[in-house]
């Protein structure tokens, strides 16, 4: 299930409440906590590990991206040959093509892997946003032989430039 972007917020409102403030409080009643607490290091160096004697950050885990990590996880586990009810279910969202469940590998845009056959029925948001984070990854083939090469759909292909 996908979690609505105020829950997200509302985290990591709570995360840097307890990693700043030295007597940290939360109130049950509101949603996220604020806090005035002086931030000695910068938010974007917070997620560097400190390593080898290095004091550039404190370890804080990245929520987005750990979500989205998470997200294409689910997708990785879709590709798998196994065939459980779920990968049935999203075989009829994914698997439309030719291209079977490597559709969400190929370059077809995640709208249209998304988009419903019948106006009224609607992926649930987790998987439309987890082929969002696959295609952002930008994965690429490492080897183009000739064989590798053949085995791409001409169509569908993020190497298509390659073909013409």
């Amino acid at each position: 299930m996908a979690a609505p972007g105020w829950f997200h917020q509302a985290l990591q409102a709570d995360v840097y409440q307890l990693l700043w403030e030295r007597e940290p409080s939360f109130d049950v009643e509101h949603v996220g906590t604020d806090s005035n607490a002086y931030k000695w290091i910068k938010n974007h160096t917070a997620p560097i590990a400190p390593k080898g004697g290095s004091m550039l950050g404190v370890g804080l885990l990245d929520w987005e991206s750990h979500v989205k990590a998470m997200q294409v996880k689910w997708l990785l586990k879709y590709l798998d040959a196994s065939t459980s009810t779920w990968k049935l279910i999203l075989d009829c969202w994914f698997a439309r093509t030719s291209l079977g469940r490597a559709a969400i590998l190929s370059s077809i845009p995640a709208k249209v892997l998304t988009k419903s056959m019948r106006g009224n029925i609607a992926l649930p948001q987790f998987w439309s946003q987890a082929l969002e984070a696959l295609h952002a990854l930008a994965l690429t083939q490492t080897s183009l032989s000739r064989d590798g090469m053949l085995s791409q759909p001409i169509w569908d292909n993020r190497h298509r430039s390659a073909f013409f």
